[in-house]
């Protein structure tokens, strides 16, 4: 008698999609370190870039992520572009909650 597994194995993304996904987040992080110096209207360019390049990022939910991982992705992309529409963001919380959204990303 065979056991069958009943265990679901997440999808991994092809080597292409990998290597791109990872130089987009290298973009999102040379981003970030840039941030600060920006004039005003050069930090919201900034952080409309780097949330484009997240939500490119982010997987369709259920994925290749479980339910809480999704959940910390797609909050902080919320909290993201409340900041960034903001008429005066933050730039330093900004750059904090793109990194936590770029880690989590890079280790799903």
């Amino acid at each position: 008698m065979s056991h069958t597994s009943t265990s679901v194995q997440p999808v991994q993304r092809a080597t292409f999609d990998a290597v791109a996904s990872g130089r987009r987040l290298e973009a999102v992080r040379a981003i970030l370190k840039t941030l600060e110096t920006a004039t005003n209207a050069g930090q919201q360019h900034l952080m409309t870039k780097v949330l484009v390049l997240l939500r490119v990022e982010a997987p369709v939910v259920d994925r290749w992520v479980d339910d809480r991982q999704w959940n910390k992705i797609a909050s902080g992309l919320d909290a993201l572009a409340r900041e960034a529409a903001r008429l005066s963001p933050d730039a330093a919380a900004f750059s904090r909650q793109a990194t936590m959204v770029a880690d989590a990303l890079s280790w799903s």
